[in-house]
């Protein structure tokens, strides 16, 4: 039996996330990977309408995204971590003021969820914790 094309494209798409999900684990040193303790997780949703007005007649489409920030907090710095996912993605399986594992290369931050997960993200910020008590 042949597969029919959605299954087919279901099947495609299965082989690329575990291969993706193998490519960041095999090129994340064990070295880069640190411990931090997860702050807050905020979200804001952005849509962009899909097509155009064509003689009064309805839009095409709309796509929406959702952007996920999170702030982990460490000895030294305080990073912005933002996740670009859509509608019915579902919420990483964090720990607001829990532990999180995580790994910075260059402008990359790779977040592990509780379940040992990893996702690739964006650095958005990286705060260079002072010192507030003069000496």
């Amino acid at each position: 039996m042949i597969p029919k094309p959605h299954m087919r494209s279901a099947v495609l798409s299965a082989v690329l996330i575990l291969a993706s999900v193998i490519a960041i684990a095999e090129k994340i040193p064990d070295s880069a990977w640190q411990m931090g303790t997860l702050r807050s997780v905020t979200s804001d949703t952005r849509s962009r309408v899909l097509g155009a007005m064509n003689n009064g007649q309805g839009v095409i489409g709309e796509q929406v995204r959702i952007i996920t920030h999170y702030t982990i907090d460490t000895a030294q710095f305080i990073y912005q971590a933002d996740n670009t996912t859509r509608r019915h993605d579902k919420p990483l399986d964090v720990t607001i003021n829990g532990p999180i594992k995580f790994a910075v290369m260059g402008t990359d931050i790779y977040v592990c969820e509780d379940t040992g997960k990893v996702h690739k993200m964006v650095v958005a910020t990286k705060t260079l914790k002072t010192d507030n008590n003069p000496k």
